[in-house]
């Protein structure tokens, strides 16, 4: 046979064997009695429960040095040794986180900006996550118990200046559960 007439032969088969799998794949029976592809279905795959969110990485870590009260609050925080919780004793008031700019809190305290995450822990504080909600300026002699926001879980205080002062509203961010 000639070179030319195997082309054609081998032409003709491909042909024949395209023809075959096409057939096969458009015809509503298989040879074996199976579904047609273009009939066929996959099962259907439900999406994996949705796991919670994780919990936010706080931006800033403090741990209380001590826990105290508008009358015992002077010493611990004159102390330099970290922030202390102040429980001011008063109804629907946030508990205030003081620390002196001098002592540490003018590097951490004023730089918060809202939605930034703190976590606090130690004596006095509900430990956990904390989101600030606003941040306000005063000046220093005109601040009182009274202007700390009452929706706040915590707020924040210290001085940034000899005439101004910073105070910063948290709110607890919900445990996940684990």
């Amino acid at each position: 046979m000639s070179v030319r007439a195997c082309a054609s032969v081998a032409a003709v088969a491909a042909a024949t064997a395209t023809a075959a799998l096409v057939a096969g794949c458009t015809s509503p029976e298989q040879p074996g009695g199976g579904e047609s592809f273009s009939a066929a279905t996959l099962p259907r795959l439900e999406a994996a429960p949705a796991s919670p969110s994780p919990a936010p990485r706080p931006d800033v870590r403090r741990t209380m040095s001590a826990a105290a009260t508008l009358a015992t609050f002077k010493a611990p925080l004159d102390a330099c040794r970290g922030p202390v919780a102040i429980d001011v004793q008063e109804e629907g008031r946030p508990l205030l986180v003081s620390e002196h700019d001098y002592c540490g809190g003018a590097a951490w305290i004023p730089e918060l900006d809202r939605g930034d995450v703190v976590e606090l822990d130690g004596p006095g504080v509900d430990a956990g996550l904390y989101r600030v909600d606003v941040v306000d300026r005063h000046q220093r002699r005109d601040v009182f118990v009274r202007d700390l926001r009452p929706s706040a879980d915590v707020v924040l205080q210290t001085c940034v200046s000899q005439t101004q002062l910073v105070l910063v509203a948290l709110s607890k961010v919900p445990d996940r559960g684990v």
